[in-house]
């Protein structure tokens, strides 16, 4: 957390199909900074925070180790980190 996301921008936008190809409409920009280490087992003992482990087959039949991708709920986000800036992308 404190080498990954010391300082982190999350983007959220929509994703939309025009003729078969994906287009994506930027919407927000939240800043966050300096991750409140102490918060991060309560988050994920209560779900807030998810783990997938990532194991790929290759198209030699070898698994390939990808190792573990820890997601948190959008609206979690104030519980991991000082409060942050937004900015809006859209006029």
């Amino acid at each position: 957390m404190l080498e990954k996301h010391r300082e982190t921008f999350w983007v959220s936008a929509e994703s939309v199909r025009i003729d078969g190809k994906e287009h994506f409409l930027y919407k927000e920009v939240e800043h966050t900074k300096k991750p409140i280490i102490s918060q991060f087992d309560l988050l994920l003992e209560q779900g807030m925070i998810t783990v997938d482990h990532l194991i790929k087959r290759n198209s030699k039949g070898r698994v390939v180790e990808k190792g573990p991708l820890f997601k948190i709920r959008p609206n979690s986000l104030n519980l991991l980190f000082p409060p942050s800036e937004k900015y809006s992308l859209i006029s």
